[in-house]
């Protein structure tokens, strides 16, 4: 009997938990009553699923963030405020912090957000109902017309996020932000000529740029109301005032890729006519028709002697290419999310044909 006491005391006191529980308010995290973000951002060379969870490795730290209530963005809740990525709760409160219960009375909010965060950023509207947001870009560093690193990439958000009034407690409460690309990316390859015969390759030290080049911007996309469907409409990303300097033999520094083919004691990468060696990592610049660069390679020409050591036919020699619209025609700028393969076949000049083997491919020419 004592036994079935225990139970019922088991029992009893499981119920008055589970009335207890059902009675306790729901407990929602510190950030719940404030307004903010998250953000995902636009895959490179992704055609499904197109957009990635923030990372703080590939993306942007700050945020710039447009809102306001009830389409008045004459006295907007954010006139550009900085929002900064928050790691331990993975979302982006802004720098004034702000409550949904600040504005009761508002029946709608909409956002507009871009990346990284610039004092100069504004946020226009017509009579017609056309939100234009602008920032301007320049290059981080004043030395080099092209980025590798992507956290220095600026992005701008695809479509504003609207909601209605917030009225429920379960209520979904965070602006969920989703951010397109507007640089242009390019990968850098060479292959040799299969004419050049099998026992030789190119060992390249080193390729630059060399050119007047786009250093600064502003990009500007523009966003439409749609009443009959309920949602925005997005322009094309617009890149206008483009600045250009001149640049003389900007290095593509090495990148190894952990084949053979990589010398990362040396940095070299071996190039034969086996595939395309790529050069460097994938870089992006301001979208421009006018980029027409001067590339430079120097490279040594080696021989695989019937020994089988290799003999140094040519030390440091130079070739250049100019990547123009004649031989790269189907390179195209200003598309977002892309990566553009520069393909260089290099070929000894007395075998040069007029014949384009590949729309992406120039000829490097050889003495």
């Amino acid at each position: 009997m004592k036994h079935l006491s225990s139970i019922a005391a088991i029992i009893s006191l499981a119920s008055l938990s589970a009335c207890d529980s059902s009675d306790m308010p729901i407990q929602h995290a510190d950030s719940y009553g404030y307004i903010t973000f998250s953000a995902q951002s636009q895959k490179i060379l992704t055609r499904t699923n197109p957009y990635e969870a923030y990372s703080p490795e590939r993306h942007p730290a700050t945020m710039g963030v447009f809102g306001y209530q009830d389409n008045d963005a004459a006295n907007p809740i954010f006139r550009n405020e900085t929002a900064t990525y928050n790691a331990s709760t993975q979302s982006w409160p802004t720098a004034t912090p702000k409550r949904w219960a600040d504005y009761p009375n508002a029946s709608s909010f909409s956002f507009f957000a871009y990346m990284p965060y610039s004092e100069a950023a504004t946020l226009t509207n017509t009579i017609s109902g056309i939100y234009t947001l602008s920032f301007p870009f320049s290059m981080e560093n004043a030395t080099s017309p092209v980025i590798f690193d992507t956290k220095a990439a600026p992005i701008i958000c695809a479509l504003p996020i609207s909601k209605g009034a917030i009225a429920t407690e379960n209520e979904d409460r965070v602006i969920n932000l989703k951010f397109d690309q507007t640089l242009t990316g390019y990968s850098l390859s060479f292959m040799l000529d299969a004419k050049m015969n099998a026992i030789r390759h190119f060992r390249i030290h080193s390729v630059t740029l060399s050119g007047n080049l786009a250093t600064s911007c502003t990009i500007s996309r523009s966003y439409t109301w749609n009443d009959a469907s309920n949602s925005w409409n997005a322009s094309d990303i617009r890149w206008s005032d483009v600045q250009r300097a001149p640049f003389v033999d900007t290095p593509i520094p090495y990148k190894g890729y952990g084949s053979e083919t990589y010398d990362d004691a040396t940095q070299t990468a071996i190039v034969t006519s086996e595939g395309y060696t790529q050069w460097g990592s994938d870089f992006f610049t301001i979208p421009d028709d006018a980029f027409t660069p001067k590339i430079k390679v120097t490279y040594d020409v080696e021989l695989i002697a019937e020994d089988g050591k290799t003999v140094v036919t040519r030390k440091n020699a130079t070739s250049v290419i100019t990547l123009n619209k004649d031989n790269f025609s189907n390179l195209t700028t200003g598309k977002t999310a892309m990566i553009n393969p520069i393909r260089i076949l290099i070929q000894p000049r007395y075998l040069y044909v007029l014949a384009d083997q590949d729309a992406y491919t120039g000829h490097l020419l050889i003495d």
